[in-house]
């Protein structure tokens, strides 16, 4: 065939033109092969020679040295070569129709290929169902090929082989072998950047849309990781996170920083629910008193989960009063998207022979596994096995505890609400307590932290009243009962930490600074004293002075 073609073999400059376009030359080769070899000959017999007879005279008269057993031992020498060198056009080819690269280099954008297709072997795609045949139809016979896309098993697969945290990388360790087992996650949050991605809404994924979904994240700066991210748990895009979807967006954090080392991870989501609740709750818009009624409530009214509840502004602001949340978003989030060359496969070797049918037996996949199934089995019985999950971000390598929360609201926000709860106390009966600390009315159900204006004051008893005689007036009340009654109050319960049971310095250090005022006001006094008693030396007493200056020294 080559011999035959040789000649426009040589006018064709690329490779699609000698196979892949309509009008290629292979294909416009095989469609001629029954028509007259020599169309234009004088000689009827010359003319009903078809292309294919002349192809057959060639085959025998120029290449009769070639056997079937040249062609096999031909393709088992070049098989690797081919197959790459099929590979590669395929690559090239689609590289090349994507409509744009975005931000990525054509080298990038081949790493993204090469993952996806390792997943397509993985986890193959549904075949593609062929469009139905149109009545109209403006081509000439020739429809193009059907996009190739992906389901949610298949992106599952090739997320794993992107992103650190879509995997679940164990390096077992049983006393005879060390190996990495990698299994595929499967959350919720991957769920959502499917659909998420998916915006021509066809329930697939093609290879553009999966180049345009990782350039929304993966050049991102701070503020654009943290609009992405509220923007991925929006569900109707409304611009706001109702409270479920606050749950929800931290569900999908502590899935990210499942396996980090220490509490630090974990703290930081605790004080991002705790803020998120509680800021959120403050920004609700507060009861108006009804006429004939001089108090005004003291909480809003409940809300239901499923109403607006937390912009992207307050978002980004309980986001960055976290410095690990910050660095999550900052550089953690990007960078755990990794576009590295990915192996190259190799192929089996067809080997002949009793041995290597002997091999080719033995070294099978489910083999493998039950031999590291057996192995660690014996690591457990002499106590060698182990098994360490490896994190996806890595940045804390110790044991670190979380730091306290501090609370989000303002002094005139903390310094209003303690007035009104102050006020509502004063002029309620009481029962009898034993105890003057803030406490805070039953929260509701759908909320998850209980709003600074709920706040109340229990008014001790009056045989109490001298032990608290010192409290201050309702203006200079420290937040910090309040931060401890919003943190109790939290709907989602946690592990508790020790950094639970350390004492705030902040109440230790009142008493400090009276103290201080006390000792100025006695320094002022004793100055005042000096300066009133001070009439200076008398004359006799300056002369002593003057005799002893100028005495000489005792020998």
């Amino acid at each position: 065939i080559l011999k035959i073609n040789g000649e426009k073999l040589l006018q064709v400059q690329d490779d699609g033109h000698f196979l892949k376009y309509p009008d290629s030359l292979m294909r416009d080769y095989f469609a001629s092969l029954g028509d007259s070899a020599h169309p234009d000959s004088p000689d009827p017999r010359a003319r009903a020679i078809t292309n294919f007879q002349e192809l057959l005279l060639v085959s025998f008269r120029e290449f009769s040295v070639v056997t079937d057993e040249t062609i096999l031992s031909e393709r088992k020498r070049y098989r690797s070569e081919i197959i790459h060198s099929i590979e590669s056009f395929s690559k090239r080819a689609a590289i090349r129709n994507l409509r744009t690269y975005e931000r990525f280099t054509k080298e990038q954008v081949g790493y993204v290929y090469d993952a996806l297709y390792k997943a397509m072997c993985l986890v193959p795609p549904p075949p593609v169902a062929a469009p139905p045949p149109a009545l109209l139809t403006t081509s000439e016979g020739t429809e193009e090929k059907p996009e190739t896309r992906v389901g949610l098993r298949t992106f599952r697969q090739f997320l794993s082989e992107i992103a650190t945290w879509a995997r679940d990388e164990k390096i077992v360790m049983n006393g005879f072998q060390r190996r990495i087992d990698r299994e595929v996650a499967d959350h919720e949050f991957i769920d959502r950047m499917f659909f998420f991605w998916d915006v021509s809404c066809l329930g697939a994924l093609s290879f553009q849309d999966l180049v345009s979904g990782l350039n929304g994240v993966m050049f991102n700066d701070l503020m654009d990781n943290i609009e992405w991210f509220f923007n991925l748990h929006d569900k109707n895009k409304d611009g706001f996170l109702t409270k479920d979807e606050v749950l929800t967006l931290s569900e999908s954090l502590l899935f990210i920083f499942r396996f980090e080392v220490g509490d630090a991870y974990l703290g930081a989501v605790s004080r991002f629910m705790s803020n998120a609740f509680e800021y959120g709750d403050a920004l609700l818009p507060q009861p108006e008193a009804k006429e004939g009624e001089d108090e005004v409530p003291s909480s809003p009214p409940p809300m239901e989960s499923n109403q607006p509840y937390l912009n992207l502004a307050t978002f980004r602001m309980v986001v960055l009063a976290d410095e690990i949340l910050e660095s999550f978003f900052e550089t953690d989030l990007s960078a755990s998207f990794k576009l590295v060359p990915l192996p190259e496969m190799e192929l089996p070797i067809s080997s002949s022979g009793l041995l290597g049918d002997i091999w080719s037996s033995i070294a099978t996949d489910s083999n493998k596994k039950m031999f590291n199934m057996f192995t660690d089995e014996i690591g457990k019985t002499i106590g060698r096995h182990q098994v360490i999950h490896r994190p996806s971000i890595g940045r804390y390598t110790t044991l670190e505890e979380p730091k306290a929360r501090e609370s989000l609201l303002t002094p005139s926000m903390r310094k209003s609400a303690s007035k009104a709860s102050l006020k509502s106390a004063s002029t309620a009966a009481t029962s009898p307590s034993t105890t003057d600390t803030l406490v805070s009315t039953p929260a509701s159900t759908t909320s998850a932290s209980t709003a600074p204006s709920s706040l109340t004051v229990n008014v001790p008893p009056p045989q109490l009243q001298s032990k608290t005689s010192d409290v201050p007036e309702s203006g200079s009340l420290s937040a910090m009962p309040m931060m401890k009654a919003a943190r109790d109050a939290a709907m989602m319960e946690r592990t508790p930490f020790a950094i639970d049971n350390a004492q705030y310095e902040d109440e230790s250090d009142d008493g400090f600074f009276d103290d201080d005022e006390e000792d100025d006001q006695v320094l002022d006094e004793v100055d005042a004293f000096l300066e009133a008693h001070d009439s200076g030396l008398s004359e006799a007493d300056k002369k002593v002075a003057s005799d002893l200056l100028k005495a000489e020294p005792v020998k």
